[in-house]
């Protein structure tokens, strides 16, 4: 091993990749464009529609969520109707990660959400240092290494960006915030290479991720929380500026690497703005149920409302509290519904029904009574429009057991729904339902696309775009390939165009 590491995977977490290519064509972001044209590309091929909570897990374990079971930092809990917090070390499946430390190799991971790296003497791992998602404090193997990444990185300078209401104040130091983090993250990462030589290192950059879900209406004068006030304070676009600082950061950290490290970057997946109606989707479902709406639903969506519009710094310590106090009401009514909403993820919609058997409470029969339903309700989601453009307000509804093969299939939401993020949805409507406002008191103004672009550069790879799509859970098993690890009883395999022709001829 000449360098720094022998193999390092930089993940430029949910950086939307057409932004990345109109911004490289322009020369605004020349770290990024240089790799682009020195690396064998190609777009990446996510888990299918529950894709932003179920992709890193995916990526870090090289299965489909039927085998890892994750699709949401919040799931059902199977013993009764409230929802439990999904945590890395409930994975049923091993990372990748530890596959390649067991095999004698030095790994050192950076940020890399939900993952999970064995405490030995060959690894180091840093997680919720600057991680988009704030649910537990710094935590660094060896232990040794967290007052070094005091000294180097100092704390994070965002912390909870979903605390940022949108106003323009509080934005501006959010983009102050991101800039920062990623300069800083660079100065880690170099700090973690010089203790190298690594087999393995890895890092991600999270702030395109923070950015896009709350700068995005910033830079869109046609989305509908835009504001004149956020140019004259922000700047043009202050999503490219998040951008650029993590080009600089990226340059620093690959001019280090050289040109001997196998390198593969991956922009995870994409961002736009965030038109959907699942803030209406549980009343949507009353409707279709017949269900009335609690008469303490009023008083409880008004407290809420006040408690968002109290500074971060008030919420932050108090958010897990608020939540179960909030979802508590929420329990005991699911136990008396036939189906109800449930969390996915923004960009799609979860319904779960009440089978009996497998709820404490169960009223619907499982067989052909649940099937007849699953249809029936599938066929009436889709006669959803959008009350403003007349146009669909899903493209999709989706069998959750059928999504991915594998022994959890059965504990996805029985149904998905895609929804039609062409144009804002204000209110919904149909024959059955009438007219419903889809009105959402989550800040952000950005929300997920699944497209996401890889690049792998080496000494032993000549430069071109690949057709097609790579999976996702094909990256990880190539970073290991590229080490000599051969790993079995996983979903993905190596990718034949990341590796040297003599591996494959």
């Amino acid at each position: 091993m000449s360098g720094p590491a022998r193999v390092a995977c930089i993940t430029l977490d949910s950086a939307e990749q057409s932004l990345l290519r109109q911004w490289v064509s322009h020369g605004l972001l020349p770290h990024f464009g240089k790799l682009l044209e020195e690396s064998v590309s190609s777009t990446t091929r996510n888990p299918e529609i529950i894709y932003s909570s179920t992709l890193w897990p995916s990526f870090n374990t090289g299965v489909w969520p039927g085998r890892h079971n994750h699709y949401c930092y919040l799931q059902p809990d199977s013993q009764g109707y409230g929802l439990r917090r999904f945590l890395p070390e409930h994975l049923s499946v091993d990372s990748v990660w530890n596959a390649i430390a067991q095999q004698g190799h030095r790994v050192a991971l950076i940020d890399v959400p939900n993952a999970r790296l064995a405490r030995t003497s060959r690894t180091l791992q840093v997680s919720f240092w600057g991680e988009h998602v704030v649910r537990h404090p710094l935590t660094c193997w060896p232990l040794s290494l967290e007052q070094e990444v005091q000294e180097v990185a100092g704390a994070d300078p965002v912390g909870a960006c979903d605390l940022v209401r949108q106003r323009p104040h509080e934005l501006r130091r959010l983009k102050d915030g991101l800039i920062e983090r990623a300069t800083r993250r660079a100065d880690l990462a170099l700090a973690v290479l010089a203790q190298g030589p690594w087999d393995l290192f890895a890092l991600n950059f999270s702030e395109a991720h923070c950015a896009g879900h709350q700068l995005w209406a910033t830079r869109d004068p046609k989305h509908p929380q835009y504001r004149t006030a956020f140019r004259a304070l922000l700047g043009e676009d202050p999503l490219l500026d998040v951008y650029q600082a993590i080009d600089r950061s990226l340059g620093r950290i690959v001019d280090a690497l050289g040109h001997d490290t196998f390198l593969l970057v991956l922009a995870t997946h994409g961002m736009g703005p965030r038109y959907h109606a699942t803030a209406a989707l549980d009343s949507v479902l009353r409707r279709l149920d017949g269900v009335d709406v609690p008469k303490a639903s009023g008083p409880i969506e008004t407290v809420r409302k006040m408690w968002l519009q109290l500074p971060g710094m008030v919420r932050g310590p108090l958010r897990r509290v608020a939540d179960l106090l909030y979802d508590a009401p929420r329990q005991r009514e699911r136990a008396t519904r036939r189906f109800f909403a449930i969390p996915t993820s923004d960009n799609c919609g979860g319904v779960r029904f009440n089978l009996r058997g497998r709820e404490p409470k169960g009223h619907v029969e499982p067989g052909p009574p649940y099937q007849g339903l699953c249809d029936w309700l599938e066929r009436e989601l889709l006669l959803l429009v959008n009350a403003a453009t007349g146009a669909p307000a899903v493209t999709r509804v989706l069998r959750g057991d059928l999504l991915f093969a594998g022994p959890f299939r059965n504990q996805f939401p029985d149904l998905v729904i895609e929804w039609n993020h062409e144009a804002p949805i204000s209110a919904v409507r149909s024959q059955r339902v009438g007219e419903l406002r889809v009105e959402s008191l989550n800040p952000r103004t950005g929300d997920h696309r699944p497209k996401g672009l890889v690049l792998a550069r080496s000494t032993d790879l000549a430069p071109h775009a690949l057709e097609g799509a790579m999976a996702l859970v094909d990256l990880a098993p190539t970073l290991a390939a590229r080490l000599g690890v051969e790993l079995s009883g996983i979903d993905g395999k190596p990718i034949p165009d990341f590796l040297p022709q003599h591996h494959y001829v």
